[in-house]
């Protein structure tokens, strides 16, 4: 069992619940402060009906929601007293009410049990604790004071006034006082505490009104039924509403024969400037390569001038009165070859 309830909404709102006793059945504030930074949401919506706790739970939470980015929204349901009217007033604006609800602020306390069997120096050693244990109560309620008095606007003083006495306030009354911001419809509550339980936590000066109102209650409707019908109600509306807002845009159909001419032309002139680019290199090796028999048709001219000049020349005799011509198969042979390499040809 728990004391609080956490759970995210549709929109994505983190709504937390606090119905219980503040840090009871073994479960402190680090459980709650942990469980909420585990959410996503950034926005909170915590509602309370509570009569209190641990105050020291109640300050750490406090603490927490209000130094944090959270966006907290608060709205009591029932009851808020002692330290869950620390919690209340955590969020960015001040709490709302629904009218049937009640705020009661009090002096923080603890139980006192007193031990048999003994002696004066017990007592003195007793004694000095419970000194030690009023003082630190004090800073608690100067704390809490100040809390109060920053929310309404009251002096300090007149807050310490209201907690020593165990100030109930019903929720115009919490209104005309500055503790809340909005008093809203009266609705169904799922459960008070009740008078006797109140009493035995040492709460004092409960209001008729407040048992009255405990007294005419319908306990056959839970809260948990309750807000079950309130989310199907909600949802069957939200989601018919949305089916005749949103229209179906039509579907594009899809023409096969355009789309395969739109692929054949885009591949047709892909193929077109690939062939007109073979073209251009072609035409450049092939001018390339008339220039080079051009030059290799020069260098054979020459070639055959200096042929026949060769031929026309006398035979010799040599040492010994043979004759001989000049080596002219051989010196032409040698000067094709040489055009040859120069033109860039291979001879096999």
């Amino acid at each position: 069992m728990n004391w609080y309830t956490i759970e995210n909404s549709i929109e994505n709102k983190l709504q937390i619940s606090i119905d219980e006793e503040i840090g009871s059945y073994g479960i402190s504030a680090k459980s709650f402060i942990e469980e909420v930074q585990s959410s996503n949401s950034r926005k909170v919506e915590l509602s309370i009906n509570s009569y209190g706790g641990s105050v020291f739970d109640a300050l750490a939470i406090y603490d927490f929601l209000k130094n944090s980015k959270y966006d907290v929204s608060v709205k009591i349901e029932g009851v808020a007293a002692s330290a869950a009217t620390i919690i209340a007033l955590a969020g960015k604006e001040k709490p709302k009410m629904t009218a049937n609800s009640f705020f009661m602020i009090h002096n923080a306390w603890m139980p006192v049990v007193s031990m048999e069997g003994m002696d004066s120096n017990d007592i003195r050693e007793y004694t000095k604790e419970l000194e030690s244990q009023a003082d630190l109560m004090d800073k608690i309620n100067d704390k809490l004071a100040k809390i109060y008095s920053s929310v309404t606007g009251l002096k300090v003083d007149s807050i310490k006034s209201m907690m020593d006495k165990d100030t109930w306030m019903d929720a115009d009354e919490a209104f005309e006082l500055g503790f809340v911001a909005e008093v809203l419809g009266a609705v169904k509550v799922a459960a008070y505490a009740q008078p006797k339980d109140l009493e035995k936590k040492g709460y004092k000066n409960i209001p008729s009104n407040y048992v009255n109102q405990l007294n005419s209650l319908d306990m056959s409707e839970t809260k948990k039924e309750t807000l079950l019908e309130e989310l199907k109600a909600w949802v069957s509306e939200t989601f018919s509403n949305k089916k005749e807002e949103v229209k179906e845009e039509p579907k594009a159909e899809i023409n096969a024969e355009e789309l395969k001419a739109e692929l054949m032309a885009e591949i047709s002139a892909s193929v077109e400037a690939d062939k007109e680019a073979l073209k251009a290199e072609l035409a450049a090796k092939e001018a390339e390569l008339q220039a080079k028999a051009e030059e290799f048709e020069a260098k054979a001219k020459e070639l055959e001038k200096a042929n026949a000049k060769r031929e026309e020349a006398p035979a010799r005799e040599d040492e010994e009165g043979v004759k001989s011509t000049p080596e002219i198969k051989d010196e032409l042979g040698a000067m094709i070859k040489n055009v040859w390499k120069k033109s860039g040809f291979k001879i096999n």
